[in-house]
């Protein structure tokens, strides 16, 4: 009997012992491989770091040697029909060396101190030349520079004297009442005369036309008073010119 008890207490502490090595080598595999999969994603990270690189990302926008914002204010004075063609150029640099794409968009406009809703217009230059006897033009040399590149964006004004054809201005804020004009109403391409005095005149403004001698006298002589008597440009127009990453 006491040979078999002996027998028994040998066989648990035999199986004690079995689980604890088992149980060892078992936190061992464990331990062995967190160690690894550390060492592979530290390993990856350093890897990544040091490969990837930055792109460098400078624009200046320039007007002649003095550095603009994008945010353009171009103010014109004197003007009249058949002024001299007002240009402006503003050179847009890009030190970069990823390419990238230019775009531009007319922000406001004002007009004899008038504030002109054209940003709520679907063709802003369009509007322009249908409402006012000059004309107003944006150009750029190229919409995309390639790495370190720079565009010439040009605002233009022109004010003809004569016309080949009759031409007839729509009537806007910039506009008022001139007794001395004759109005028109336009019905497809025929104009008529409409009688026009300055009780009706804003009710009737939006559906009424001026030829284009009126609109050069009403435009040369309002302009001119209104710089004489404010010391303010006749015609602000206020740009904003974009320069995005190409994707």
């Amino acid at each position: 009997m006491e040979l078999e008890e002996r027998k028994k207490r040998l066989n648990t502490i035999s199986k004690r012992f079995r689980k604890k090595k088992y149980f060892s080598i078992l936190l061992a595999l464990f331990t062995l491989g967190v160690n690894i999969f550390a060492w592979f994603a530290f390993s990856a990270n350093v890897g990544l770091t040091m490969e990837a690189t930055v792109a460098s990302w400078s624009v200046r926008f320039k007007d002649g040697v003095d550095v603009l914002t994008q945010d353009l204010v171009i103010e014109i004075t004197k003007m009249k029909p058949g002024m001299a063609n007002f240009n402006k150029t503003i050179t847009i640099e890009s030190n970069s060396d990823v390419d990238a794409n230019f775009s531009y968009q007319i922000t406001s406009l004002t007009i004899l101190g008038r504030s002109i809703p054209i940003t709520s217009k679907a063709d802003p230059f369009n509007y322009l030349s249908t409402f006012y006897p000059f004309s107003i033009t944006t150009s750029a040399d190229k919409m995309v520079l390639i790495g370190n590149d720079q565009v010439n964006f040009q605002v233009s004004l022109v004010w003809p004297y004569n016309a080949s054809t009759v031409l007839y201005y729509g009537q806007d804020e910039a506009y008022t009442f001139q007794n001395e004009f004759a109005y028109y109403t336009r019905n497809g391409s025929t104009y008529t005369p409409a009688a026009v005095s300055n009780a009706n005149y804003n009710s009737l403004r939006n559906t009424l036309f001026l030829e284009k001698d009126d609109a050069d006298t009403y435009f040369g002589m309002q302009c001119y008073t209104y710089e004489t008597n404010s010391g303010q440009p006749c015609l602000i127009l206020g740009l904003r010119l974009m320069v995005e990453q190409a994707l």
